[in-house]
């Protein structure tokens, strides 16, 4: 009996030490996040505009995409950070030594700075301090249309569609008349595309990677984009929907 007793006392010694770490990392996690970067420079809009004219520096805006669309520093990049996030700022930008200035909401600057210094991106040069309200308050910003499925398949035939999804997402089904051209790194997406004066329709396949995308080609000129809220999901609904 005495065995047993020992036993398990060890046992439930055992379950609350581990309980005590779990929460210890609990605690240590909640910690990182919310322990204010100190170092992140929070920049006037004339040190954000001087730096900006650096042609090795980057604007990357983390803002939802939807909110993005309605106003962005021009020539900047949208990876939202409520998504999937890490995938895509390492796909658009692979070089981790890239000078970025960041523009964000204004309550998660420093989680967002925090992360990117996690997953290796230590050239943050600083932040909009006030985020894109500072910038509005004396520069235009650039609005790019957002349109529903419906929209689109009222305007259907009136300029190009381009799919943005990988090769296998679109042989497993797309829209007639669309163009394949999977969202890649900053430098060479949009390179077979050309400029030219019919609008240019950009879907994905449910919408976070069509603002990145249409962040993208407006950074490189291109005129007359549209986002197709919803991407490729919404397109089939609307498709079912008027059949």
């Amino acid at each position: 009996m005495r065995s047993v007793f020992i036993t398990l006392c060890g046992v439930c010694f055992a379950l609350f030490n581990g309980q005590v770490q779990l929460h210890a990392a609990s605690k240590n996690h909640q910690a990182e996040m919310s322990q204010p970067a100190s170092d992140l420079p929070r920049l006037t809009l004339k040190e954000f505009k001087k730096m900006r004219r650096e042609t090795a520096i980057q604007v990357l805006d983390t803002r939802p995409g939807d909110i993005f669309l309605q106003g962005f520093v021009p020539k900047s990049i949208n990876i939202g950070f409520k998504g999937p996030f890490d995938h895509f700022l390492a796909q658009v930008f692979p070089d981790k030594a890239q000078k970025i200035l960041l523009i964000t909401e204004i309550d998660s600057q420093d989680t967002v700075y925090n992360h990117l210094l996690k997953l290796g991106y230590t050239h943050v040069i600083g932040v909009l301090d006030g985020g894109i309200e500072t910038w509005k308050s004396n520069e235009d910003v650039v609005s790019l249309s957002n349109i529903s499925a419906g929209e689109f398949r009222k305007r259907s035939g009136q300029g190009h569609i381009v799919d943005v999804r990988t090769n296998k997402e679109f042989g497993n089904g797309h829209i007639d008349n669309a163009m394949n051209i999977p969202l890649t790194d900053f430098v060479n997406f949009g390179s077979t595309l050309k400029k030219d004066n019919k609008q240019l329709y950009v879907h994905c396949q449910s919408g976070y990677r069509s603002a990145v995308a249409v962040s993208i080609l407006s950074a490189k000129g291109f005129k007359h984009i549209c986002n197709i809220q919803g991407g490729y999901k919404a397109l089939q609904e609307e498709v079912k929907e008027n059949q």
